[in-house]
């Protein structure tokens, strides 16, 4: 800089001095002329000078900012440098932050970016990322690239380098070796150690580029280590809820089955079945089978929760009338409102007025409005069921009551899973604290919502709001609510029943054949297919669980035989999951039911399977 700065000066001399002679001594005009325009010339170089001096300060300025000092040569040779350290700088900090753009679980590939990167960068002779676990406080090698003096893993490490590295501060044992530790917010990940050749030494540039090869692979890593985290998470979430829907699934056939002999037992017995009942009996029969019908509603509320927070529920819409649905579930859950001497009111709902909504869930939604209602209000209450139109395109259901209410501190409970509203006669009510949970879900897969108000003392008014829809009644339907429930006759069809276990069996077997159906009983599956090709039964009802074989196999032996391949198929099945009944459905059952199974419902299944496959063999007519 110092000899720019005297060639100026010397220029600005040389400019001066013809200039002078001319005005001291008497010259020509044309000597006159030549002195100003050779001190305007040496003026310029002078200037270019300065701009020159100027330059190289910037340059060398720029270059001190990346670790490049002590650069020596001419303009054109600092210029080449500091082009050359800046690209090798910003290649460096943008190479990884490129690479963080591009998805990847994979730890060992972005280790593998880093090494790479600073082998090149700084012409290593070799390059070693070990990776550091807090946890256990031991290194292990990540990568190693090129040909270090020592093969030992971050032998470097040992002795008093160790702490020095884990404070976080790069260390130099030897000229041509430095060790910089890669980390992220306190977080030490590894350290990358860089080797160079053995008569090479490191420039304050090549620090920096280590340096911020290092800063930048923490960051990495930080991205690798969490989507490896998020991925973690995400499987063992998977595997806990197979886990938990196998349990659920085992633990509603181990219900199940037992609830199905105690439920048909009791409708063979009020049907009058099993012999004559007295009415203190019926009484005791009637309790028997509330309470079991109480039991299967929790195992249902507990197996639909599971589903909702599997994303397996399914819904179909059907037009609902709503007036005769809010006549069927008061008819449900009238006997219950009695007995703890409730009023149940029920208000005249427009016959014209209909809900778009999955018929089961309609139900399930207004029984546990209504049995919390019945629950949660103290004996002699009163209960109003009410419908009307709800913002024009909604109907809106609500339901009621003059119990305990519940409290403002408390009303994030009520629709919180496994949770109940903290009231000690609340807390003396049975339950599963699963009721509304469902029943908001339901709600939104069916395209509706639900809400309640509620006074402590006064009571609660809980509502459910579904889109809404118009029916058209038809005289058929009018027809049906006059008859009452239709009760099927069989009439001498013959039916196959495969099921080893003696008292479910047995009981089936009686209602069919009170039925008016003939019953063939078998224990086994070699029976079964015996009987099957030597009877040719209208219809097979198969117990899924059967020993030898089960009735998945049993369904795929008889669909496969040419004698049986049509015959008409009923599953009974005490795995009531979605899934498990498609799967049954796809191997040819024409229809699956859950256990327990109502006795009325498998008749009138069998009637309508009989004559279907009758319908289909017809001949058409001409």
């Amino acid at each position: 800089m110092h000899l720019f700065t005297v060639g100026a000066s010397i220029a600005i001399v040389l400019g001066l001095l013809p200039l002078l002679f001319s005005f001291v001594f008497d010259t020509p005009n044309r000597i006159e002329v030549l002195a100003q325009f050779s001190t305007v010339a040496w003026f310029i170089i002078a200037f270019l000078l300065m701009r020159h001096r100027s330059m190289l300060k910037t340059i060398q300025q720029a270059a001190g900012s990346i670790g490049l000092s002590g650069v020596s040569g001419g303009l054109t040779e600092i210029v080449e440098t500091f082009a050359n350290e800046s690209t090798r700088y910003h290649r460096a900090q943008y190479a990884l932050r490129v690479a963080r753009q591009v998805p990847t679980a994979n730890l060992s590939e972005n280790v593998w970016r880093i090494a790479e990167l600073a082998y090149e960068e700084l012409a290593a002779a070799a390059v070693e990322l070990s990776l550091f676990d807090e946890e256990s406080g031991h290194w292990t090698q990540g990568v190693l690239i090129g040909h270090p003096r020592s093969y030992q893993t971050q032998s470097m490490l040992d002795g008093e380098l160790e702490p020095a590295i884990l404070k976080g501060g790069p260390i130099q044992p030897a000229e041509n070796l430095i060790v910089a530790p890669v980390q992220f917010a306190g977080t030490m990940f590894g350290a990358l150690r860089v080797e160079l050749a053995p008569q090479c030494s490191f420039s304050e540039s090549d620090r920096q580029v280590l340096q911020l090869l290092a800063s930048q692979g923490g960051i990495l890593l930080v991205d690798a280590r969490f989507t490896e985290e998020v991925l973690r998470m995400r499987r063992l979430s998977e595997e806990t809820s197979r886990a938990k829907t196998g349990f659920l699934a085992n633990l509603s056939h181990e219900i199940r089955g037992p609830l199905a002999i105690i439920l048909n037992g009791v409708e063979l017995s009020l049907e009058g079945l099993a012999g004559d009942v007295t009415d203190a009996q019926k009484e005791i029969l009637c309790m028997i089978k509330e309470s079991g019908d109480h039991l299967l509603d929790l195992v249902n509320d507990v197996l639909d929760f599971a589903k909702v927070e599997a994303g397996k529920i399914t819904t179909t819409p059907v037009d609902i009338p709503v007036a005769e649905l809010l006549d069927d579930i008061c008819s449900v859950v009238r006997t219950q409102a009695l007995a703890k001497e409730h009023k149940l009111i029920l208000e005249p709902a427009d016959r014209v007025l209909g809900a778009v909504c999955d018929k089961r869930h309609a139900r399930q939604m207004l029984i546990n409005f209504l049995t919390n209602a019945i629950k949660y209000t103290p004996e002699g209450g009163s209960i109003t069921v009410a419908a009307q139109r709800y913002h024009d395109n909604q109907v809106k259901i609500s339901v009621s009551d003059t119990g305990i209410g519940i409290p403002d501190d408390q009303r994030a409970k009520v629709f919180g899973a496994f949770e109940r509203v903290d009231h000690a006669y609340a807390m003396s009510q049975g339950g599963t604290g699963l009721g509304m949970p469902l029943t908001r879900r339901l709600a939104e897969v069916n395209g509706g919502s639900v809400g309640f108000d509620s006074t402590v003392g006064k009571g609660s008014t809980f509502w459910v709001a579904l889109p809404a829809t118009e029916i058209q009644p038809t005289e058929d339907a009018a027809a049906d609510s006059e008859d009452g429930q239709f009760r099927p006759q069989g009439h001498n069809e013959l039916i196959l029943l495969v099921d080893n276990a003696t008292a479910t069996r047995s009981m089936l077997e009686t209602y069919l054949t009170e039925q008016g159906f003939v019953v063939i009983c078998c224990s086994s599956a070699a029976d079964a297919l015996r009987q099957l090709r030597e009877r040719n039964p209208a219809l097979v009802i198969i117990e899924n669980d059967m020993p030898d074989l089960s009735g998945e196999e049993m369904v795929a032996a008889i669909r496969s035989s040419p004698y049986a391949a049509s015959i008409p198929l009923i599953l009974l099945s005490a795995r009531a999951f979605v899934f498990d009944i498609e799967r049954f459905l796809k191997l040819g059952v024409d229809r699956c039911l859950s256990k327990p199974v109502s006795l009325g419902d498998l008749a009138i299944t069998a009637r309508r399977l009989i004559d279907e496959k009758r319908n289909l063999d017809a001949p058409p007519r001409r």
